[in-house]
């Protein structure tokens, strides 16, 4: 019994079911194409060490182990600290940017710095390129090499004298994204909890109805039927 009077409910409410549904099929349709078909995205991870040339000659037996070895390494340190925040600076991505026009590329700077983040946390630089062409992802991270390895000195006081030293361990990979499990299923997520919100609106409002339609919620009320009049 209780099933009918649950299902009488979705039928007769039904339109207050499709209406959150509806709304939400309006709001997902675009990101629909991206999640049926997900666009490739590539990404490029860069290891570097950097410092600045240290003034000490290691030949000289009169240099202490600190001033060959010890401050040098403590200095490159606090050189690969600083190189992340220009990495994803503006700066660095006009210079990206203008690097790439040399190369007959054109994109715009803003665009080029969301491509960018970069890490220090091991003492050593970490650059991460991520982008929709692959062909340009190459081209954006060798001119990202190019840009730390002569450009600098033109962001860094303390290297007015001598240029940081930039190498770079990896070779330019560029590797595809696989689209995230998230990306896919969002939309019928969505349209999922917006039927599950247009059932609870129906059954909230069938709840609060105090109108009586069969005979037998007027026997539940304790009152007698005289009689009916059928539907046509």
């Amino acid at each position: 019994m209780e099933i009918d009077r649950v299902l009488d409910m979705l039928l007769r409410r039904w339109w207050l079911i499709l209406l959150p549904v509806f709304v939400a099929l309006v709001l997902v349709i675009p990101s629909l194409p991206d999640s049926l078909n997900p666009p490739a995205r590539y990404t490029v991870a860069m290891r570097f060490t950097a410092a600045s040339p240290s003034d000490a000659a290691l030949q000289d037996n009169s240099t202490t182990y600190e001033d060959s070895s010890y401050v040098p390494w403590l200095a490159s340190e606090y050189v690969v600290v600083n190189f992340p925040q220009w990495v994803t600076s503006d700066s660095f991505a006009r210079e990206v940017s203008t690097e790439l026009t040399a190369q007959n590329i054109t994109i715009d700077p803003d665009d080029v710095r969301s491509a960018f983040a970069a890490d220090s946390a091991r003492s050593y630089l970490i650059i991460y390129v991520t982008w929709d062409d692959e062909a340009e992802i190459r081209a954006i991270a060798n001119a990202a090499v190019t840009v730390l390895q002569t450009k600098n000195q033109t962001y860094f006081p303390q290297f007015s004298a001598y240029p940081a030293e930039v190498v770079a361990w990896d070779d330019v990979r560029v590797n595809t994204v696989a689209p995230s499990v998230t990306q896919r299923v969002n939309p019928f997520i969505r349209l999922a909890f917006a039927f599950a919100a247009g059932v609870a609106l129906a059954a909230a409002v069938d709840f609060f109805d105090d109108t009586v339609r069969t005979s037998e919620e007027v026997t539940a009320l304790g009152l007698d039927v005289l009689g009916s009049v059928p539907g046509k």
